[in-house]
């Protein structure tokens, strides 16, 4: 069996000299007074190019079976690398996301021409990486990631994001838009005599609204990386990706303020109800290893009280809170909390992320401390992922410094994203404000 791509090459040369035969046909049928030998000349030339062709294409789908077949059955050799496995197809590696990869630096490598991608891909031996694909009217290569890419590389975001790998409760908005009721109060019952009045008695609810915002974030991605057709560039590509919708997704989920455009976070849920009296807390000054135990387990008191199970929550933390705790020495000169080094805290995860800020205050030293018990939160998660991509455009570095694409023979991806988090109990999330503790 030949290379595929070469036997894609001769079908197509089969269909053009089955179009040239046809076109003869065609001419010598509307000539008036022809002779029956030519037609029959001309109808053989076409039965035979018809036949070259139906050879060429069983040919190819053959070729095609084959290759999904080694694609689906392939592992990769313990201790093989893979730097420089030139035309290595994304479905030749059982990672997810790797497709995702290799859809956006083909598509870079192509100028944002997704026909020209195609090409490349075929070139390649990735004939159908672009086989599915749902193309937008985006400017400058933009398009909408099918569906179960989207799918594989949202599965590898939830677990890299500090919120969502607490395994929130992920629900689906269709249409955007989601209303929950929740319970804010619930029912009276009480004894009393035979013939007395029964208590009066219900409930009084309030509403979780959920509506898509819009998360974005741009990924430079070197173009001398974009011309080599590696798995392990499309691996590269799909992690800093990840990466960086997960730093924005944690910055929002966690402290987002809350606007018409962007998710109020976990911090800032509880602001304004009156769950803020009590699950709200500031640190107790001057702070020893007694204090530190005690607002852990304020902390704690607070989800219990609401009727929360506490030991199901998570920590999450920054890191100098974490490190702090993990240091943490009783009078002895013993861990106080030993399990740190596995990354529990009085036997709940312990998530550590420098989206919790350490330099909060009018002193700039305090950092805070949150409890959540990710039963109650809710994220819901509208269409899939929309990829824009250009070489030219300008954008900031992480350092605020404008940066050009084109001078740095870059090229950036833009993904776009879409959801919103909410809580289905608002007493569900327990903060420490305040917190100086550092060591």
């Amino acid at each position: 069996m030949g290379d595929i791509n070469d036997l894609r090459r001769a079908r197509k040369a089969a269909a053009d000299d089955m179009q040239a035969s046809a076109d003869a046909l065609t001419a010598l049928e509307d000539q008036d007074g022809t002779e029956a030998t030519a037609l029959a000349t001309a109808q053989a030339a076409f039965d035979a190019a018809k036949a070259a062709f139906d050879k060429a294409d069983r040919q190819v789908k053959r070729a095609e079976e084959v290759e999904a077949s080694r694609a689906a059955a392939a592992q990769p050799e313990p201790g093989a690398g893979d730097e420089g496995q030139q035309g290595a197809a994304p479905a030749q590696v059982k990672e997810k996301g790797l497709k995702f990869g290799a859809m956006l630096r083909t598509l870079a490598a192509a100028g944002g021409n997704v026909h020209t991608a195609r090409a490349i891909a075929a070139e390649n031996g990735q004939s159908g990486l672009f086989a599915a694909q749902n193309l937008s009217s985006g400017a400058a290569g933009g398009f909408l990631v099918p569906e179960d890419v989207s799918t594989e590389v949202i599965e590898l975001l939830r677990p890299a994001s500090v919120v969502t790998a607490m395994a929130p409760r992920i629900v689906p908005m269709p249409n955007g838009n989601m209303t929950q009721n929740r319970r804010a109060s619930g029912a009276s019952f009480g004894y009393g005599d035979e013939g007395a009045d029964a208590p009066v008695t219900g409930y009084s609810y309030g509403q979780m609204k959920l509506s898509a915002k819009k998360m974005s974030g741009i990924v430079p991605i070197s173009n001398d990386l974009m011309r080599s057709a590696s798995t392990a560039v499309d691996r590269m590509v799909r992690d800093d990706a990840i990466a960086d919708a997960a730093q924005i997704q944690d910055r929002y989920f966690l402290r987002g303020a809350g606007t018409e455009f962007a998710p109020k976070g976990l911090r800032y849920q509880l602001v304004g109800t009156p769950a803020a009296g009590t699950n709200i807390m500031a640190m107790t000054a001057s702070p020893d290893l007694q204090k530190v135990t005690s607002d852990l387990g304020r902390m704690e008191l607070a989800l219990a009280n609401a009727n929360v199970p506490y030991a199901g929550a998570h920590w999450i933390m920054s890191p100098r809170i974490a490190m702090f705790l993990t240091n943490l020495r009783d009078g002895n000169g013993n861990l106080a909390f030993p399990e740190m080094q596995n990354g529990q805290l009085r036997r709940k995860p312990v998530h550590v992320t420098t989206e919790i800020p350490s330099n909060l205050g009018s002193g700039g030293d305090e950092s805070e401390l949150m409890l959540v018990h990710p039963m109650h939160v809710v994220v819901g998660e509208h269409m899939g992922i929309t990829i824009a991509m250009s070489d030219q455009a300008p954008y900031r570095d992480s350092n605020g410094v404008m940066q050009s694409a084109f001078t740095r023979d870059e090229t950036l991806m833009r993904m776009i994203m879409q959801h919103d988090i909410g809580l289905r109990h608002l007493p569900a999330v327990a903060v420490l404000t305040g917190v100086t503790w550092e060591g």
